[in-house]
């Protein structure tokens, strides 16, 4: 269990978080005091987390807001009501994301999982950036996204971001979780100067939902790797140490890709350009949101 001080008086929005790493973090939170914001797509499954981290931690400042993250415009609007009722932002855990069986287009042209796992997060993050800056005036701020190791086969291609070529369900949710990453990076360079902390890693292969909802191919490859799986909890150290802890490994992240509390491999072509370039193609793509 990550060893952290108390909470108490810090606001942490929590994304994908009635159920896995994300419920497990929040729980967490939520017991070192903290005002906590889960954000779920569905309200019943979020509404049961809300009353089971109330219940387990004793803590009654737990809410619940609720956006599909298959739409941006869905997105637009809770961050907007999060910068009404959240003027200081302490903590964002991008943590909401999926895996899809088939290539699957939004109503706003996107392949679906590419506008969850990435472009979602990032509208979120820059349209709550204010609150979080206005965190950052008085003690660190800290943004965190869950990416995967899935990235190390799943080089970017800027011009088919949507995958309309050779969709593939693992390479779809490696390249999203390889943008999750090399966005941690480049937000950090942005920054540089603020008390921001941001930062991304990897929890192991865990045993959730999520390898029942990607198809025959990540059902098989599920069942394969059960035996080695992790469970939830030591799954979900590293996010809470990288988004609660003062040690100085966690405090002084600098935008790098974490596995168990440690700096960890990269693929070779997460280079800092492609981090830039991934920047200005997904600021053109929120643009209109």
């Amino acid at each position: 269990m990550v060893e952290s001080e108390s909470l108490s008086g810090k606001v942490y929005v929590v994304t994908g978080a009635n159920s896995g790493i994300g419920f497990f973090a929040a729980r967490r939170f939520a017991e070192l005091g903290a005002t906590v914001v889960l954000v779920c797509r569905n309200e019943q499954k979020g509404s049961l987390a809300m009353q089971d981290i109330i219940e387990q931690s004793g803590n009654s400042n737990v809410s619940l807001c609720l956006a599909d993250f298959s739409s941006l415009a869905s997105v637009s609007k809770l961050a907007d009501k999060l910068l009404q009722d959240f003027p200081k932002i302490d903590v964002l855990c991008n943590n909401a994301g999926g895996a899809n069986a088939t290539r699957i287009e939004t109503v706003e042209g996107f392949e679906t999982t590419f506008v969850s796992n990435h472009l979602s997060g990032f509208l979120l993050t820059k349209k709550l950036m204010p609150a979080i800056l206005e965190a950052a005036k008085t003690d660190l701020a800290r943004v965190v996204f869950t990416s995967s190791d899935g990235h190390l086969n799943s080089a970017l291609d800027l011009d088919d971001l949507s995958l309309q070529k050779n969709y593939g369900t693992l390479k779809a949710y490696g390249r999203s979780k390889l943008m999750n990453l090399l966005i941690a990076r480049e937000m950090q360079t942005r920054l540089a100067g603020t008390n921001v902390v941001t930062s991304s890693f990897h929890p192991g292969v865990v045993r959730t939902s999520i390898w029942s909802k990607g198809g025959a191919v990540a059902r098989i490859l599920g069942m394969v790797m059960y035996p080695f799986m992790v469970n939830i909890e030591p799954g979900s150290d590293t996010f809470i140490w990288l988004a609660s802890s003062l040690e100085q490994g966690s405090i002084h992240a600098d935008g790098n890709y974490f596995f168990k509390r440690k700096r960890a491999k990269i693929a070779d072509f997460a280079t800092d350009e492609a981090a830039s370039r991934l920047w200005q193609k997904s600021e053109e793509l929120i643009a209109p949101y």
